[in-house]
């Protein structure tokens, strides 16, 4: 799903641009939201594309009506997020949108790992009666362990177990230091 990562890697750029926003013009601030605004636009076509090419697959409709819906609502929020950025807008508004058409790729991507598979019978390789809830690319690329879990390990202290005590060959010249510094150091 070249359109998640694009998506993402837009809200990035979408979050740098608001940082920035106080130390760059004007000028310079819209220019570079029109232009995150464009590049929005063709992530959005390129998800129209994607739903077309599905549609045009036999039984496209039928078979994946509930990606293609979601992907439809995706498309919505791109082009409700890339208005926002050419207003121009780099703050909340646009990062939200960006999420939310992220969040609902991601959801079209998901897949239930005890969903249903190929099979012989009748219709060999045309699929089971199981059911699932994304698509079969779901596991590929960086990061694509769909059965992988989170696991809570604990982290003890990496820093500060010294106390406050500095070490001796410290101790003098901080004195020193602090000393001139509050202006009874010897010059």
């Amino acid at each position: 799903m070249q359109a998640l990562r694009d998506e993402m890697k837009l809200r990035d750029e979408t979050r740098e641009l608001d940082k920035s926003q106080p130390a760059i013009e004007k000028e310079e601030f819209a220019a570079r939201a029109r232009k995150l605004g464009s590049e929005q636009d063709r992530i959005k076509e390129h998800t129209d594309t994607a739903i077309g090419d599905i549609e045009a697959l036999p039984g496209g409709r039928q078979q994946f009506g509930k990606e293609i819906q979601m992907l439809g609502q995706a498309v919505a929020v791109m082009d409700e997020a890339a208005g926002i950025l050419r207003t121009p807008d780099a703050g909340g508004p646009a990062v939200a949108a960006e999420t939310e058409a992220i969040e609902i790729l991601l959801a079209t991507k998901r897949q239930n790992p005890n969903g249903g598979g190929g099979g012989g019978g009748g219709d060999p390789g045309g699929g089971g009666s199981g059911k699932t809830s994304s698509v079969a690319l779901a596991d590929l690329g960086p990061g694509g362990d769909a059965n992988s879990s989170v696991r809570a390990r604990p982290v003890g202290q990496a820093t500060g177990r010294a106390g406050k005590e500095f070490p001796e060959e410290f101790r003098s010249g901080l004195d020193s230091y602090f000393s001139n510094l509050e202006g009874t150091g010897k010059p």
